[in-house]
């Protein structure tokens, strides 16, 4: 291959189905090639640098993962991590475009950025860095700033020297806070404010990248009352695709498959302001997606997914907590496991919970 030499010489997505929908009716995008191609451009995301010293030995993990999950569902756009466990970084030292000591060091730079992802035929590169996380008490909330700063490889390599600029030029970049609800007189684990403002910082993030100005990303999160769900439903009738107002058994799916193994629910615990969800990953040797999580509030008769999980969480967790609960009010909870292959497991429940009033 061509190697590639460090110069001085040279100079809503919280909703993916919106997103892509509306490109295909007016294509409008920060990634203009892909979209002429109708191809996806692939996005090199490098492990999230925690620079806030708030001491969470897990954030950054959990930032880099929430970080992939929602600039995935930006359309025209697939986003790999550059890890040790990533086939096609593999693939990459097996064939000798990077080195094997490459894989220890935590790349930090965009010129040393821009040469992996030249190596592994990335469009662009992404380096992010959580800048501060600020904790407050009585109430309770979590604010999380989450910088970054993306890189078209190509425009910042010169074709006729294979020299990678010595101060490459960003194609986008995103300065976002995110936050968790306030929760007036929540004296439980702040892990799961954690959660859920990191959640929102990526989120916000992948806005940005998807064409939302970053100064509307900080707006307060609408409640689930308040979304706009019909325009996305008009969206999806424009296109020729229906999409359900209530999530059923199966969601849209698929149907449960026999070799998806459930996480077993472990309990549920009743805090001030909410009710936290624990569970036990499945014992399994496929490869875990995700989690989705659905609540009914009518005995089981209809199931919606837990306001502020999106349905979804991440492969590695194994608590949730629902703060969008009302006095007096029975819940009922069901969790399945995504796995990559398979599809869906079965549904399985959590005992019912009555929050006191």
């Amino acid at each position: 291959m061509t190697a590639i030499r460090s110069s001085k010489l040279v100079g809503p997505v919280s909703i993916m189905l919106t997103t892509m929908m509306l490109a295909l009716v007016a294509p409008t995008s920060l990634l203009p090639v892909a979209e002429a191609q109708g191809q996806n451009r692939l996005l090199l995301l490098f492990p999230v640098i925690d620079q806030s010293g708030s001491g969470n030995a897990d954030i950054a993990s959990r930032m880099t993962d929430y970080l992939q999950m929602s600039m995935n569902e930006v359309a025209n756009l697939t986003v790999t991590e550059f890890s040790r466990t990533n086939p096609l970084v593999l693939r990459a030292v097996e064939e000798g475009q990077i080195r094997a000591l490459d894989l220890e060091t935590a790349v930090t730079d965009p010129i040393s950025a821009i040469q992996m992802g030249y190596a592994l035929k990335a469009d662009e590169v992404c380096l992010a860095t959580i800048a501060a996380v600020d904790t407050s008490e009585d109430p309770a909330k979590v604010e999380i700033l989450l910088n970054g700063s993306c890189y078209d490889v190509m425009a910042n390599i010169d074709q006729a020297t294979m020299q990678v600029a010595e101060t490459p030029a960003p194609s986008n970049t995103f300065g976002v806070s995110g936050s968790s609800a306030v929760r007036e007189g929540y004296t439980g684990s702040t892990e799961p404010l954690m959660r859920e403002a990191t959640r929102s910082a990526a989120r916000a993030a992948a806005a940005v990248l998807g064409g939302v100005p970053a100064e509307d990303t900080h707006q307060e999160r609408p409640r689930k009352d308040d979304r706009s769900w019909r325009w996305v439903v008009a969206a999806a009738v424009v296109v020729g695709l229906l999409v359900a107002a209530n999530s059923g058994d199966d969601d849209g799916n698929g149907a449960p498959s026999a070799q998806a193994v459930p996480p077993v629910p472990l309990r549920l615990e009743i805090e001030t302001s909410g009710i936290e969800l624990f569970w036990a990953p499945p014992n399994s040797t496929l490869t875990l997606l995700r989690y989705d999580l659905q609540r009914s509030t009518d005995n089981g008769a209809t199931w919606n997914a837990v306001p502020g999980s999106q349905g979804t969480v991440l492969p590695d967790d194994t608590v949730f907590a629902d703060f969008n609960v009302v006095r007096g009010q029975s819940y009922r909870y069901r969790i399945r496991a995504q796995y990559t292959t398979t599809g869906p497991s079965q549904w399985v429940e959590f005992d019912a919970v009555l929050f006191p009033g």
